[in-house]
């Protein structure tokens, strides 16, 4: 699905807008979210980092996943930096993210194999002595 956010900065407002849209037919947005945040809070969460502005911008309303709150943040620090702008819009396909994602996944799993198969070595009983039979009762 593809998907675009549109970032405005309003100086006369004291506001930054986050407006989150997503293609609903071909060649169609609508608009999913749209959420204000005070210039005064942003401006202190940049200071604080990028992990600090996406865990400002996110709530129980909007919570972009981790791939799209991180773009978000990287294109309101370039916002705020040299060459400022007023707007931003940032579009992408979540294909593309989950493949990523799916990469990731797929190396996760081959080192979970090659543990176990080390795992499963440490239990094999290679030594030469015999288990003794517990005594059995008459």
């Amino acid at each position: 699905m593809e998907q675009k956010y549109l970032i405005d900065k309003d100086l006369d407002a004291g506001t930054l807008t986050i407006k989150e849209m997503a293609e609903t037919d071909v060649s169609k947005f609508t608009v999913l979210h749209l959420e204000s945040f005070p210039l005064d809070t942003v401006e202190a969460a940049l200071a604080a980092g990028k992990e600090a502005l996406v865990d400002m911008f996110r709530s129980n309303n909007f919570f972009p996943p981790e791939f799209s709150a991180n773009t978000l943040a990287e294109g309101i620090l370039s916002m705020f930096g040299e060459g400022a702008q007023d707007s931003l819009k940032i579009a992408f396909c979540d294909n593309d993210a989950l493949e990523s994602r799916k990469e990731e996944a797929q190396e996760a799993l081959v080192t979970s194999e090659k543990e176990l198969v080390e795992i499963d070595k440490l239990l094999e009983d290679d030594d030469d002595t015999v288990d003794s039979e517990p005594d059995a009762e008459v």
